[in-house]
């Protein structure tokens, strides 16, 4: 094994650990039992389109989305992670040098200053079927707020059926692709925001 090699090796696995840390302190914000297999972060980073403007993920945890993300070809100055805990978020600072990290909660995404550039995807890990109603209604207003004409938001849930009942923030649901080789297996789903949806 060469030296990339091991030092891709070793960012993963520490990012594995720290990931199961935070399970076990939190398990209803983590919302996972385990990181995104790499099939579920590649094909979560495939339905982000190409252009300009930056790339918000929220809830990256170890970074299994952020690699796949900048494997795809998101350039590391278009990418801005949002992680709320403080172990994860320092983690991600020494795996991603030079990515724009935000160390606070996604229900508060328009006070971070993204605003400043269009928003051409949101990518979100978020654990939204096990957050309250209220955290999910606020957290969906804030990606609205932050997104444009065309912005894309992408979400994964490990319920294999149903779709999000709290998308009527100018949301159309676009497409949506089954994820075996994950554990457990997930379903990936893309919106793409209309403004004059808007109730």
């Amino acid at each position: 094994m060469n030296e990339a090699n091991e030092q891709s090796l070793n960012k993963h696995t520490a990012g594995y650990w720290r990931f199961m840390r935070e399970f076990v302190r939190n398990p209803r914000q983590i919302g996972a039992i385990c990181p995104s297999s790499p099939f579920l972060a590649r094909r979560m980073a495939s339905l982000v389109p190409g252009g300009d403007g930056v790339v918000v993920e929220l809830g990256p945890g170890g970074g299994a989305v952020t690699a796949a993300l900048l494997n795809h070809g998101v350039a590391t100055q278009d990418l801005v992670l949002v992680e709320r805990s403080a172990a994860l978020s320092a983690h991600l600072a020494k795996r991603f040098p030079g990515v724009h990290l935000i160390q606070g909660d996604a229900m508060h995404l328009s006070r971070f200053g993204i605003l400043s550039r269009p928003v051409r995807a949101v990518v979100s890990s978020l654990p939204l079927r096990s957050l309250p109603r209220s955290v999910v209604r606020q957290i969906l207003d804030q990606v609205a707020l932050i997104s444009g004409p065309g912005t894309v938001f992408i979400q994964f849930s490990y319920a294999l059926r149903g779709s999000y009942q709290n998308m009527a923030h100018g949301f159309e649901r676009d497409q949506a692709h089954l994820v075996w080789r994950n554990l457990p297996p997930a379903r990936i789903e893309a919106f793409r925001f209309q403004p004059r949806n808007l109730q």
